[in-house]
């Protein structure tokens, strides 16, 4: 199901009409499932956003604008910080990514992104795309470096538009893992290897702020969408749900929302679960992190009137609606067919 899909689902137009015409998701920075920082590599703090670096070093935040602030039009709340400690060597860089589900997403059109952006000090950034035709069977090789740009930064805030053609897609190979996809690429800096995907911008130490990115189909940008944001976390959680509150971080030492149930004891073979449903169906099945409440961990409480014991998974059935983890019955003292109790926290990642 396509994002467009999901957003029919909740009543709305598709994507050729004014509303939802931003393919990127979380492009105003409002959805933080993961957390509020991060200084490893892949996802981890603004949500379907990619923080990368290899051989240098970064640190990504989510900074808050003075409300009234008139520098960025709307009112936004959150926008986006990459510190980068830069270490020289032709392979090492710094980016932040998105990667938009499916390669068919404007292919053999047109398109333009527009953000806001600035810098701690006069300098450039690099902007470019890249069609992913997936994994699994025989897919077409990457098509990389489409519509690279260098961005000339100011320490204010300042707007920038993009245009540009992504190549058709006739004659190409799909993978059969449904994981196709194009990708953006914001480079903060990067060493000779990727000059042809940043037009030779170098490597370089510094403070990168980014804002309301918008990614359209045609020549001309226009003003940034803004989707109410239990649409725009419905959105996110096709790649990446929890039971947390949405603003508390997986392995917060945390009750809140943590999967409690009752349960039928031990079964035909000692063990015993739980069935979960996603809120939102997930792009692929996912993987699925476990989490104590009450301390670092990845075991489940399960008790019952009389005895209980912290418990891991023993196996994990998944899909794309939703999960049922396995646990073997440790040192509880029940007979089958008695009441369990659960309580933990989980994750599920199924992200591109």
């Amino acid at each position: 199901m396509s994002n467009t899909s999901l957003l029919g689902s909740y009543g709305a137009q598709d994507s050729s009409s004014l509303m939802f015409r931003n393919v990127l998701i979380n492009g105003n920075f409002d959805v933080w499932q993961r957390g509020t920082s991060q200084t490893a590599a892949g996802y981890g703090s603004d949500d379907r956003w990619m923080n990368n670096q290899n051989g240098s070093t970064k640190t990504h935040s989510r900074q808050s604008f003075t409300p009234g602030q008139t520098d960025v039009p709307g009112n936004p709340l959150y926008f986006s910080r990459t510190v980068v400690s830069s270490v020289a060597g032709a392979g090492n860089h710094t980016l932040k990514s998105q990667r938009i589900e499916s390669v068919t997403s404007l292919a053999g059109q047109t398109a333009t992104l527009s953000f806001w952006a600035k810098a701690d000090a006069t300098k450039n950034m690099a902007v470019s795309f890249s069609q992913l035709f997936g994994t699994g069977g025989s897919p077409s090789a990457f098509v990389l470096n489409i519509g690279v740009n260098t961005i000339a930064l100011t320490t204010s805030w300042k707007y920038y538009t993009v245009t540009f053609a992504f190549p058709s897609i006739s004659g190409k190979t799909l993978g059969t893992n449904n994981d196709h996809c194009i990708q953006l690429n914001f480079w903060f800096e990067a060493g000779s290897d990727s000059n042809a995907s940043t037009n030779s911008l170098g490597q370089q130490s510094g403070t990168f702020d980014i804002a309301q990115v918008q990614l359209e189909a045609g020549p001309v940008a226009t003003p940034f969408e803004r989707r109410p944001f239990g649409m725009e976390l419905a959105l996110c959680q096709r790649y990446f749900e929890k039971s947390y509150p949405v603003n508390v971080a997986p392995g917060t030492i945390n009750t809140d929302g943590a999967n409690v149930g009752t349960h039928m004891g031990l079964d035909a073979t000692n063990t015993f679960g739980r069935t979960i449903t996603f809120a939102v169906p997930k792009l692929k099945s996912p993987n699925i992190t476990y989490y104590r409440t009450n301390a670092a961990g990845s075991q489940w409480l399960w008790y019952t009137a009389t005895s209980s014991d912290y418990l891991t998974p023993v196996s994990t059935v998944t899909s794309t609606s939703g999960f049922a983890p396995r646990f073997a019955g440790g040192s509880m003292s029940t007979s089958r067919g008695a009441a369990i109790y659960s309580e933990g926290h989980w994750a599920a990642d199924a992200e591109l």
